[in-house]
C-alpha cells in the first residue's frame, strides 16, 4: 500500500510541475529587422520609431522572481497571466523636446502597460493595433525606465470579444504576437487624424472631411520667441501613378486651449479613382507649420471610389460589381521560412492571381499589413469585428453591447489609417431576422465613426429585414447545394431582387483530398466543383457576391468535427492546403473560373460508401455469440424470456438466489456491452461532421471534451474498444454503487445478486444487434433520424426502469422510494452539471443558440 501510495504521489507531483512548465514556455518569433513602413510604423521626416525586440524578461504574474530572457514578438501556450518586462533610457533633452509613445501592433488578449511601477493603460482588445503616450512625469532621465506590458489570454463567454465559445475561428495565439515599437513625436505634434469623403454620382468630385486633433500647444512659447501664424499644409500625391499633387492649407487657431480640433472640408475634382483593376492610391500628407518652421508630419494613404449595393443592384464606379472573396486567415505564431510580411504577401498575390476582388478577414483582426498590402493589390479587405454565433441573451447585456461598441470604434478608426478600401464588418453568425440581433447591430453602427465607410454583418439564414446603416447582408452556407440554395432565395426575398445579399462564408470540408472523382464527397475534387457550381449561382441570381472559406487551410484552438479531424487541429477548408500547390483542382477550377479561362475538367469517379465495414462484423459477431449463448442451455432461454417480458419475477428468483449460471451472465455482460459500445460508436460516427452536435460541445468552452469526442468520432474501431472496456468497468461500478447505497436500508443482499441484476437488466440491448446491422444506413438515409432518436430516448427509459424495479425487487422495498430518490438524484447531478457550466460558461445560452442556428441552417 506504501508503494502505490508513494506511486501516485510522484505522479501528481510530476503533473504537477509539467502543467506549471507548459504554463511558461515561451516561444519567440522571427521578425523582419529591416522592414519599415511609414503607414505601419509612423516613420516621417519629423517622427522616428524603435523597434523594442532584444532586451526583453518575461515572467508569470504568479512567479516575479523566475524570469526568462525572449525576444519580441513572442507567443506562449497556457492562459497565466504573463508579464513582459524591459528598460528604456531617455536624454534630458529627449524628454523635453519630445512626446514618446509606445505602440503595440498586436497582443492576446486584455493588455496592462505600466511605466515604473505605475500603470497607465489598460485595454481588452490588444489585437487591434494600438499606442499609449508615455507619461512625461513618470519618465526619468537619471536612469533606466522600467517597462511593464501585462498579458492576460484569458477568453470568457460573455465577458470578451471575442468570446471562449469559438467554431472554426483561427488559433487564439496567446502573447504579444505582432511588434513592439517605441515612436517619437514632436512635442507639438498631429495627435490624430481621420479622413473622409463622399464620391458625387457623376464620379467628378469628391466631398472629403479631415478631422485633425492637435496637442500641446502650449509648449509653443517654450520653443518659439515671437508668435506665428500655424497652419496646416495638406498635400495629395498620387502615390502608385502618374498625376498632379494637390495643395491644401488651412489656418490653425492658437489660442489657450492646449489641444486643437477642427475638421477641414477639401474638395477634390475629378479625382482618379479605385478599382480592383486599377488600385490608384493617394498618399494624403499632413504637415503642421509654424510660421516657416515644420513642427509635424503625418501620412496616410487615400483611395477614391464610390460603391453602392442595394437590393436592384450593385455598382463600382457606376459599373456592376460583385465580391468575389475569400476568407483569409495567417497564423502569426508560425516561424515561415520567409518573414511574416512576405507570407502575407505571397498569399495575396496568390489571391488576387486567382481571380478574387476582395478578401474577408474573418473571425480575427487582421494584421495591418495586410490590410494595407489588399489596397495595393486592388483587393477590398472585409474587416469585422470578432464575434460570433453570440447568444442572444448576451448580445442585450449592457456591458456587452458598450464593450462591442467601443472595440468596433477602435477597430474602424484604426484601420481606416492603412486603407480606405476596407468595408467593415459587425460580426458574424448572427442570428437572422432575430429583433435582437438587428437592435444590436443597430447600437454597434450608431456608436461608430460617420463617414463614407461600408458595413456588412453576416449571418445564419438570409436576414429579410433591413438594418438601417448595413449595406450588405451576408448569408453563411455550410455545405448546401446551390439548387437548394435558388428555392430558398425565391421563398425568402419576394421581389428576386438580391443586389445587397452576398455569400459571406461558403465552407465545403475537404478531408478526404484527391480521390477518383466529385462523386466522393469532401473530396477534393467534390469541394472543387461545389465552388464552381456556387460561383455559377451567384452571377446567375446577381448577388452582391461571394466568399469561398478559405484560402488556405488553418489551425483552431478547438478540433473541429465539421472540418475534419486532426491532430493538430487542422481545419481542411482551404482551396489550398497549409503548404499551398496550385496545381490542386479546386484553385484551378476556381482561378478558370474567375479568370474566365474556360471549364476546368473535374473528373466524375465513383461515390464512396461511408458505412464501416467493421460496423457489420461487430455485429455479427455479437449477435453469433448471443445467438450460440441461448443455444447452448434450455435454462438461459428460459431466463432469457422471464427477464424481458415478466423481469419482476426474475428479479425476484435473483433475490431468492435461484441457480443462475455465472459463465452464462458473463458472457451476456460483453454481449450487452459490446451492443451498446456499438450502438453509441455507430451514432459518434455518423455525427462526425454534424455542425449543431460540435457546436453543442463547443457551449460548455472545455477545449478536451471536444477534443476526445471528436477523436472517438472520427476513429470509429479505437471508439468501440475504448467504450467497450468503459462499460464492463460501469457494469460493475454500478453494481458497487447500488451495494453502497443499501447501506442506508435494513436489507441485506449479496453483491453478486446486485450484480446479476444490472446484467440483466440491459439485456434488451442485446436484442439491438440485428439493428445495429443497418443502423449506420438508416441514418444516413436522413428519412427516420427523429423517430430513431425518440425510440432511443424511450429504450433508455425503458432500461432505466429495469434497473430501478430490479433494485426494489431484490431489496423488497417499495417502489415508489426508489424512483423518487433515483429521479432526485439525476436531477440534482443533472442540474448541478448544467447550472455549473451555466455560471462559468453560459453553456445553455449557447446550446439554445446553436439549436436555432440550425433550425436556420436547415431553412
Amino acid at each position: 500500500m506504501i508503494k502505490i501510495l508513494r506511486t501516485i504521489l510522484v505522479f501528481a507531483v510530476f503533473i504537477l510541475f509539467s502543467n506549471i512548465s507548459a504554463q511558461i514556455k515561451i516561444k519567440s518569433l522571427s521578425v523582419q529587422n529591416n522592414f519599415n513602413d511609414s503607414t505601419l510604423f509612423g516613420d516621417t521626416s519629423k517622427r522616428k520609431n524603435l523597434k523594442l525586440i532584444d532586451g526583453w524578461k518575461v515572467f508569470t504574474e504568479k512567479e516575479p522572481s523566475k524570469k526568462i530572457k525572449t525576444t519580441l514578438p513572442a507567443v506562449f501556450e497556457g492562459t497565466d497571466v504573463l508579464v513582459f518586462e524591459t528598460t528604456l533610457n531617455f536624454s534630458k533633452n529627449d524628454l523635453a523636446d519630445n512626446i514618446y509613445k509606445l505602440a503595440l501592433n498586436g497582443a492576446n488578449h486584455s493588455i496592462e502597460i505600466l511605466v515604473n511601477g505605475y500603470n497607465v493603460y489598460k485595454i481588452s482588445s490588444g489585437e487591434i493595433p494600438f499606442e499609449i503616450e508615455l507619461p512625461r512625469d513618470l519618465l526619468k532621465f537619471s536612469s533606466a525606465n522600467r517597462i511593464t506590458i501585462k498579458v492576460n489570454s484569458k477568453l470568457s463567454s460573455d465577458k470578451t470579444i471575442p468570446t471562449s465559445q469559438r467554431f472554426l475561428f483561427p488559433r487564439n495565439n496567446n502573447g504579444i504576437i505582432r511588434e513592439v515599437y517605441l515612436e517619437k513625436f514632436p512635442a507639438v505634434n498631429i495627435n490624430g487624424m481621420n479622413f473622409t469623403y463622399k464620391v458625387n454620382d457623376a464620379l467628378s468630385n469628391a466631398d472629403c472631411s479631415l478631422s485633425v486633433t492637435i496637442d500641446n500647444l502650449k509648449l509653443l512659447k517654450k520653443f518659439f520667441q515671437t508668435q506665428e501664424q500655424m497652419k496646416l499644409h495638406v498635400t495629395l500625391t498620387p502615390k502608385n501613378f502618374s498625376g498632379s499633387s494637390l495643395n491644401f492649407d488651412f489656418l490653425v487657431a492658437v489660442n489657450h486651449n492646449d489641444e486643437y480640433r477642427n475638421r477641414f472640408h477639401i474638395n477634390v475634382v475629378n479625382p482618379v479613382l479605385w478599382s480592383p483593376e486599377t488600385p490608384n492610391i493617394y498618399e494624403l500628407k499632413a504637415e503642421l507649420l509654424y510660421g516657416n518652421q515644420l513642427l509635424d508630419v503625418t501620412e496616410q494613404p487615400v483611395s477614391f471610389y464610390r460603391l453602392k449595393f442595394s437590393p436592384e443592384n450593385s455598382s463600382l464606379n457606376n459599373i456592376p460589381f460583385s465580391l468575389k472573396g475569400t476568407t483569409y486567415f495567417i497564423n502569426e505564431s508560425v516561424n515561415f521560412n520567409t518573414s511574416s510580411y512576405e507570407k502575407i504577401k505571397n498569399d495575396l498575390l496568390l489571391a488576387k492571381n486567382a481571380g478574387f476582388n476582395s478578401v474577408r478577414f474573418s473571425k480575427s483582426y487582421p494584421n495591418p499589413y495586410a490590410v494595407k498590402l489588399c489596397s495595393e493589390l486592388g483587393l477590398f479587405a472585409l474587416v469585422e469585428l470578432p464575434l460570433n454565433s453570440v447568444p442572444e441573451e448576451i448580445l442585450l447585456q449592457d456591458e456587452f453591447k458598450l464593450k462591442a461598441a467601443n472595440r468596433f470604434k477602435e477597430m474602424i478608426q484604426k484601420y481606416s489609417q492603412y486603407s480606405t478600401s476596407v468595408i467593415y464588418g459587425t460580426g458574424s453568425s448572427y442570428l437572422s431576422n432575430s429583433s435582437i440581433t438587428s437592435d444590436f447591430i443597430s447600437y454597434l453602427l450608431r456608436n461608430s465613426s460617420s463617414g463614407s465607410q461600408t458595413f456588412y454583418a453576416s449571418f445564419i439564414g438570409f436576414q429579410k429585414n433591413e438594418i438601417e446603416g448595413i449595406d450588405l447582408y451576408g448569408s453563411e452556407i455550410f455545405s448546401t447545394d446551390a439548387e437548394e440554395l435558388a428555392g430558398i432565395l425565391e421563398q425568402t426575398f419576394v421581389n428576386n431582387s438580391y443586389g445587397n445579399i452576398f455569400l459571406s462564408e461558403v465552407s465545403y470540408p475537404n478531408y478526404h483530398g484527391s480521390s477518383s472523382g466529385y462523386l466522393v464527397e469532401n473530396s477534393s475534387e467534390s469541394q472543387a466543383r461545389y465552388f464552381e457550381s456556387i460561383i455559377d449561382f451567384s452571377h446567375k441570381n446577381k448577388l452582391g457576391g461571394f466568399f469561398l472559406n478559405t484560402l488556405f487551410d488553418y489551425s483552431g484552438d478547438y478540433i473541429s468535427l465539421y472540418a475534419g479531424y486532426s491532430d493538430h487541429n487542422l481545419y481542411r477548408l482551404g482551396i489550398l492546403s497549409a503548404n499551398p500547390n496550385v496545381n490542386s483542382i479546386s484553385y484551378k477550377v476556381v482561378e478558370s473560373k474567375l479568370n474566365n479561362h474556360g471549364k476546368a475538367t473535374i473528373p466524375i469517379g465513383t461515390a464512396k460508401d461511408e458505412n464501416k465495414l467493421i460496423f457489420i462484423l461487430i455485429a455479427l459477431g455479437l449477435s453469433a455469440l448471443m445467438a450460440l449463448l441461448i443455444n447452448t442451455k434450455r435454462k438461459f432461454r428460459e431466463d432469457c424470456s422471464r427477464a424481458l417480458f415478466r423481469p419482476y419475477n426474475f428479479y425476484a428468483d435473483v433475490r431468492d438466489q435461484r441457480i443462475l449460471s455465472g459463465i452464462h451472465a458473463i458472457i451476456l455482460m460483453f454481449v450487452e456491452a459490446g451492443s451498446i459500445s456499438l450502438l453509441f460508436t455507430i451514432f459518434l460516427y455518423y455525427l462526425r461532421t454534424n455542425i449543431l452536435f460540435e457546436k453543442i460541445l463547443i457551449s460548455f468552452g472545455e477545449e478536451g471534451l471536444i477534443k476526445n469526442i471528436s477523436y472517438l468520432a472520427w476513429n470509429p474501431e479505437k471508439c468501440f474498444i475504448y467504450l467497450f472496456v468503459i462499460l464492463l468497468i460501469k457494469t460493475v461500478a454500478l453494481a458497487l454503487i447500488i451495494k453502497a447505497a443499501s447501506f442506508f436500508i435494513k436489507t441485506r443482499v449479496n453483491f453478486v445478486s446486485i450484480f446479476y441484476t444490472v446484467i440483466w437488466a440491459l439485456l434488451p440491448f442485446a436484442i439491438l444487434l440485428p439493428f445495429e446491422l443497418v443502423f449506420y444506413k438508416v441514418l444516413s438515409a436522413g428519412g427516420f433520424n427523429t423517430a430513431i432518436t425518440i425510440f432511443l430516448l424511450v429504450f433508455g427509459l425503458w432500461i432505466l426502469n429495469r434497473i430501478l424495479k430490479g433494485i426494489h425487487v431484490i431489496f423488497d422495498i417499495k417502489a415508489f422510494p426508489v424512483y423518487l430518490y433515483s429521479i432526485l438524484i439525476f436531477i440534482v447531478a443533472g442540474g448541478g452539471f448544467l447550472l455549473y457550466f451555466q455560471l462559468t460558461n453560459s453553456t445553455l445560452y449557447y446550446i439554445v443558440n446553436s439549436i436555432k442556428q440550425y433550425q436556420l441552417m436547415s431553412f
